[in-house]
């Protein structure tokens, strides 16, 4: 990759680190070399779509004026089948609102734009090992009032394979056998508490109890489900009940504002996810996972 860009032309700046900083801080170190207007973050997988994409890309913010964060949909790099990872194009607005009823379009990396002064001054340690840098840095930028940009043109081919190389993934890892049923916290776990911190300065006190409650009924309603049904896929239903278990409110929705009756049906949502995503057989989600998807990406 470096003697690639070396005889490229192009300007760059490659810096390794002696010690595996971890994807938090390795994208937060990334974003500090940056010095363009912005930065786009690309995961260790995946690829530009083509050669305009970044003309392509260029083009919509001229059209659209200075952004905060710009998110563009994806496709695979083998099939070119497009993922419809966005709900809606165009700019969406901004200040807290707009990025609590946004940040899962965050899980995926590769692909999102920040504006780069905005990124590096808002850089922080507070959530490394959440393994979501990107959501709370995107997430902070828009409630602070900088605008949000959906693009349906696909920046990104993801899942590059190349013969005898491989990324580690969790669907790749060996089973856990036997599998006791004990509690497993995943970096999900702190994605309530993560976004509700990105806000949170940015949010009137009149609002920050139901911003708090849509967040994280998203988490139990929409993102949750679907990890149960994946890790009873790769692991087994025992692995999935201690993620389960990990999730529980008490530990996902710590220290969040909400009240009593907004805890009360955040904590019934939870248990209504578990309980769906542990008991439908998995053979009706998969046969019902492209509608589900297209539902939850319907949702404001």
């Amino acid at each position: 990759m470096v003697d690639a860009l070396s005889v490229s032309g192009l300007p760059f700046v490659y810096q390794r680190s002696p010690i595996n900083l971890r994807y938090d801080a390795n994208i937060r170190t990334a974003i500090g070399l940056a010095h363009g207007r912005y930065c786009i973050l690309m995961g260790n997988d995946d690829a530009l779509n083509g050669p305009d994409a970044i003309a392509d890309l260029w083009a919509d913010l001229q059209t659209h004026g200075p952004v905060g964060v710009v998110i563009s949909d994806v496709c695979d790099y083998r099939t070119g089948e497009r993922a419809f990872r966005i709900r809606e194009t165009g700019l969406c607005g901004a200040g807290p609102r707009v990025a609590a009823y946004h940040f899962r379009d965050f899980s995926f990396v590769s692909g999102i734009v920040l504006e780069r002064e905005s990124a590096q001054s808002l850089a922080t340690e507070d959530w490394d090992g959440a393994e979501m840098y990107q959501t709370f840095i995107g997430s902070r930028i828009i409630a602070s009032g900088r605008p949000l940009l959906q693009r349906g043109a696909m920046l990104v081919r993801k899942d590059i394979i190349i013969e005898g190389e491989a990324v580690d993934s969790y669907a790749e890892r060996r089973k856990v056998w036997p599998c006791p049923v004990i509690e497993r916290p995943i970096p999900l776990a702190q994605l309530g508490r993560l976004v509700a911190d990105a806000i949170g300065p940015h949010t009137p006190l009149a609002d920050r109890r139901k911003l708090n409650e849509a967040i994280l009924l998203q988490l139990f309603g929409l993102t949750y489900p679907y990890w149960l049904f994946e890790y009873r896929r790769v692991q087994s239903w025992k692995y999935a009940a201690g993620i389960a278990l990990g999730m529980k409110p008490t530990r996902s929705a710590a220290r969040i504002e909400l009240g009593f009756v907004r805890r009360l049906r955040v904590c019934s949502a939870y248990v209504l996810a578990s309980a769906l995503g542990l008991c439908i057989p998995c053979a009706i989600f998969n046969a019902l996972r492209g509608c589900l998807y297209k539902l939850a990406k319907s949702i404001q």
